[in-house]
């Protein structure tokens, strides 16, 4: 499984130098610096990856490995979709479009969580849903369980925030656009939701816990894509 893992690493490593080198020569002006901290980004990532085998999987090293790994993810969606001809790249997150991006942060948020209570061996803190040891609000919050809990909590944030902004587009003409986004993305964090539980009721189980993650990255993904969508949108 690790040599497999180094393997698609380094293949995806190989297309991603290439594609940052194309947005490079095609960017102009400050824009040129994503493609190049994309690189940068993978460099380390190399690097911690390396140091994360040699300390033999440190909880905190290992949790930053893997947001470095979903940072260079965003990264090259972005530059994916901006090929610099067709699309000039642009950045703005104001109007309704910037929800999706502050979204998307609390996702990244959400998932490097989720890593941390993964490596930390927090998963099974509380085996039980949705109750969390029996209670609704542990009576004492602290070590691995806080961990676990503060995971549940923001992915109720998550749902509720996605629900009313659902609601929210049957009433306001700017919303309304993303209308079809807020539905996929409200029926992608009920799955997530139901594998996460299916995560604590399997103990863990690889296959159920991959595609947890699997999910995480499809929910982030659309974020981002509705995000560059609307700058598009705004843009015409």
């Amino acid at each position: 499984m690790e040599f497999t893992h180094r393997v698609i690493g380094g293949v995806t490593s190989l297309f991603l130098v290439v594609l940052s080198y194309r947005r490079f020569r095609d960017y102009t002006g400050c824009v040129k610096l994503v493609p190049v901290i994309t690189l940068l980004l993978l460099l380390a990532q190399i690097v911690l990856g390396g140091i994360v085998v040699l300390l033999e999987l440190p909880v905190d090293l290992t949790t930053y490995h893997f947001a470095n790994a979903i940072v260079i993810f965003a990264l090259t969606l972005y530059i994916s979709f901006y090929d610099g001809n067709k699309r000039k790249p642009r950045f703005s997150i104001g109007g309704y479009k910037g929800v999706f991006f502050f979204l998307g942060i609390l996702v990244f948020a959400q998932a490097v969580l989720g890593a941390y209570v993964r490596h930390s061996g927090s998963g099974l803190a509380c085996p039980d849903f949705p109750t969390c040891l029996g209670y609704w609000i542990p009576p004492e919050l602290s070590g691995i369980i806080l961990n676990h809990y503060v995971h549940r909590l923001l992915a109720y944030v998550i749902t509720l925030t996605v629900f009313i902004l659902l609601l929210s587009s049957y009433m306001s003409k700017g919303l309304r656009l993303f209308r079809k986004e807020l539905w996929i993305l409200l029926c992608l964090i009920a799955l997530q939701i139901a594998l996460g539980v299916g995560v604590v009721l399997t103990k863990l189980s690889f296959a159920v816990t991959a595609l947890h993650l699997a999910i995480a990255l499809l929910i982030l993904t659309l974020l981002l894509y509705t995000w560059f969508t609307g700058m598009e949108k705004s843009n015409r």
